[in-house]
């Protein structure tokens, strides 16, 4: 970051579940916020989230469909790394773990996501030129960062939350999502 820069620094250990939370002994440590640092660049009007988690992240495609996320404008234009394989909807993934960004909507669940956080507004997100974004972003050991986002993707919105999530899915017979419920597992 540049002088031109602020960053906002989230304390570690001050994550807090919502919703219907895993117990502790439950949730993955990969999934547990230790440390998180939302920071933003003027001169470029860009952000950048960076989240240190309690145990090292999975990058072999084999834990699920899980993914850290920074919340904007309430559940619009959220911008998420996340993996969900096999499901393909990105031109930017890793192929081995599976990684990517996009810049979602989400609304209330629906009936076919009930007892989830929250669910992908896929119609509305599918509409949004920053779905398949191609940001910059690492995940090494127990950090992930993605930088350089665009503040002009995230509706020129800042951002208010850091997440934790899993995904689950609901496939149709041609195996195309035809919802994606999100249970937020942590947020700061």
């Amino acid at each position: 970051m540049t002088n031109n820069s602020q960053k906002k620094c989230l304390p570690g250990l001050f994550a807090l579940a919502v919703f219907a939370p895993l117990a502790a002994a439950e949730t993955p440590g990969y999934l547990s916020i230790r440390d998180a640092e939302v920071g933003w660049e003027s001169k470029t009007k860009t952000v950048e989230f960076e989240i240190e988690t309690a145990a090292p992240i999975p990058l072999d495609g084999k834990a699920g469909a899980f993914g850290y996320g920074a919340l904007t404008d309430g559940t619009n234009n959220v911008v998420v790394l996340t993996t969900h394989l096999p499901i393909d909807d990105s031109s930017h993934e890793n192929p081995q773990s599976g990684f990517h960004t996009h810049v979602l909507d989400l609304k209330q669940p629906s009936e076919a996501c009930s007892g989830a956080t929250l669910e992908v507004d896929l119609e509305n997100s599918a509409k949004n030129s920053a779905f398949d974004a191609d940001y910059a972003w690492s995940v090494n050991d127990r950090k992930v960062e993605v930088k350089h986002i665009p503040v002009a993707d995230l509706g020129d919105a800042g951002v208010e939350n850091l997440v934790t999530f899993t995904i689950k899915p609901i496939l149709d017979a041609q195996q195309k999502p035809t919802h994606l419920c999100v249970n937020v597992v942590e947020k700061l």
